[in-house]
């Protein structure tokens, strides 16, 4: 820093005047320093490519000085150095606000592997809204969740079933409204406190929170009993086979009994990766060596939070909506419009008809597919309405939040009510206001939503039409209460491919009713350099971190 104020001193006397011919005398008092000094800061400045310096030789010659930098190109330089250090924090620190910008669209550049290949640099389009478990609904945060805690049981992709999670062991009675769960012994936390049975029970009450989004799904518990440090039962209003799936959860994460007052931006959990840092512009996570499966290969995740249109060439793992470029997997559920439950049903089932034929997705698009029903696959029948529809206004509004497909979406709905000499209002919403301001729903007439659902698509039916809330703010008063007395009966099915036929039969009414309108299946893509090893996408769009690891580039090979 001493050499750059210097240097600047330096701009400030001979920028005017270039080039000049100060002499070493001059210089030295301009810096206040010896004469052996100058010459040695004079070095280093010419070292760095900052200015040429030809000092005269003989009675009567001067010495020349060019300046090849200006103090602004040199406080870039110095923050590029920040930032391939990974020192975000300290490079946007120096940084007025209207300059952040700036440092911000260079970030790209920096990401990939860094400290020998053993941290890993992953950009995401924003930072996290919560990572207090109990608060959690949107894909990313649920997914860092899950990096950060455990659960007592997790559900495997591969093999399709419920296995054991921090509990090795669990039972019901026969009508599954009792249930005892068995904890492996010597589990800790991130900072090394026991996690046993008393820890789990109150994990699970917490989940009775108003500011749990899924609350409703936990309800029918009614206490928790703890046997001893490494058991406990669950009781319920009602019978439930899920209960176990339920539990698998990145809602229903086990926290410890003591939190700190910034648990949702900095938590303590279990999982694979703790928490080391949460800036504004990054989130890192280091691997816990005394995890209860195993070490996750990485030493460091460090997510750094980049608007998606900054697109940078320099990474190895780009998660996002799929592009031209991109591996694309179909979207586990579906995009889709909901209408205010207050249009009466003489106008929603016409209208909904009018938008759905022919479809508003073309079926040769690269990024998305026309969607026939809730689920690829599935094929709901559309609203019968012989006539086009008739509404008493001529203007109405639709909101959405940030998500990459529905712009274009909202355009295609736009131009489809042009036909009917309506004019459609595009009101595009943050991700938080979307989800947790209750006011602009009152002014809302239409809604474009997205559902990902998690890799257990039996449950993830389930909580998708029992709580989220989008869904169930676009239902009347008694197609919910239908709707939730069909979740009750699939819920004490104990068949799984029951359960999905029954999930098919709700998205049949509530399609045929005009309740809800499947639009597309969007690809979820993923780009990756052929350096990253241990890529297995799950359903929502997201790999496991823990068995992500960094091949070493061809050149470090041995021979």
């Amino acid at each position: 820093m001493k050499l750059e104020r210097q240097y600047q001193a330096l701009h400030q006397a001979y920028a005017d005047r270039q080039p000049s011919q100060p002499g070493l005398a001059e210089l030295c008092a301009l810096w206040n320093c010896s004469e052996r000094n100058a010459r040695l800061q004079l070095a280093k400045m010419r070292a760095r490519g900052w200015l040429s310096w030809e000092p005269g030789r003989g009675r009567g010659r001067k010495s020349r000085l060019s300046l090849l930098c200006s103090p602004e190109q040199l406080e870039w330089q110095r923050l590029q150095h920040l930032l391939r250090d990974g020192k975000l924090e300290q490079a946007f620190a120096q940084l007025p606000p209207q300059r952040r910008e700036q440092l911000l669209s260079a970030l790209p550049q920096y990401l990939g592997s860094a400290a020998q290949g053993r941290c890993l640099r992953i950009p995401i389009p924003h930072a996290p809204l919560s990572l207090d478990p109990v608060t959690v609904s949107g894909r990313l945060e649920s997914h860092l969740v899950r990096q950060i805690f455990d659960r007592l049981c997790r559900f495997d992709r591969a093999l399709q079933s419920l296995q054991s999670g921090l509990a090795h062991h669990w039972e019901s009675d026969a009508e599954a409204r009792r249930w005892r769960f068995w904890l492996r012994p010597g589990l800790q936390f991130h900072d090394g406190s026991p996690l046993q049975a008393d820890a789990a029970a109150a994990s699970l009450l917490r989940l009775h929170k108003p500011d749990n989004p899924y609350q409703r799904q936990y309800l029918h518990l009614s206490a928790v009993e703890v046997h001893d440090a490494l058991s406990f039962s669950c009781r319920l209003d009602d019978g439930d086979f899920l209960w176990p799936q339920r539990l698998a959860t990145a809602n229903s994460s086990i926290v410890p009994l003591r939190r700190n007052a910034d648990f949702d931006r900095l938590p303590v959990g279990s999982g694979p990766f703790r928490a080391l840092r949460h800036s504004e512009q990054r989130l890192s996570l280091a691997a816990f060596a005394n995890h209860y499966r195993e070490r996750a290969l990485l030493d460091e995740i460090e997510l750094w939070f980049i608007p998606s249109g900054n697109d940078g060439q320099d990474f190895h793992l780009r998660l996002d909506y799929a592009n031209d470029d991109a591996n694309g997997t179909l979207q586990s559920a579906c995009t889709y419009l909901l209408l205010n439950p207050a249009l009466p049903d003489s106008e929603r089932a016409p209208l909904m008809r009018w938008l759905a034929e022919p479809a508003l997705v073309q079926a040769n698009d690269t990024l998305q597919t026309p969607a026939l029903g809730l689920l690829p696959g599935w094929r709901h029948p559309l609203p019968q309405a012989e006539r086009r529809p008739r509404l008493d206004r001529t203007r109405l509004r639709l909101f959405h939040y940030d998500l990459p497909c529905f712009p274009p979406l909202a355009a295609a709905v736009r131009q489809r009510l042009a036909g009917l000499a309506i004019e459609l209002e595009i009101h595009a919403l943050s991700r938080r206001d979307f989800f947790h301001d209750q006011d602009w729903w009152r002014q809302a007439d239409l809604m474009l939503c997205s559902e990902v659902l998690h890799d257990d698509r039996d449950y993830s039916c389930h909580e998708w039409l029992g709580t989220r809330q989008p869904l169930q703010r676009g239902l009347g008063a008694e197609a919910q209460a239908r709707l939730n007395a069909q979740l009750r009966d699939i819920q004490r099915q104990a068949d799984t491919r029951r359960r999905m036929a029954g999930y098919a039969a709700i998205g049949d009414w509530l399609c045929a009713e005009g309740w809800v309108l499947p639009l597309s299946h969007e690809r979820q893509g993923h780009q990756a350099s052929p350096q990253l090893a241990g890529l297995q996408m799950s359903e929502n769009g997201w790999t496991d971190f823990a068995g992500l690891w960094l091949r070493p580039v061809q050149s470090d090979w041995p021979a």
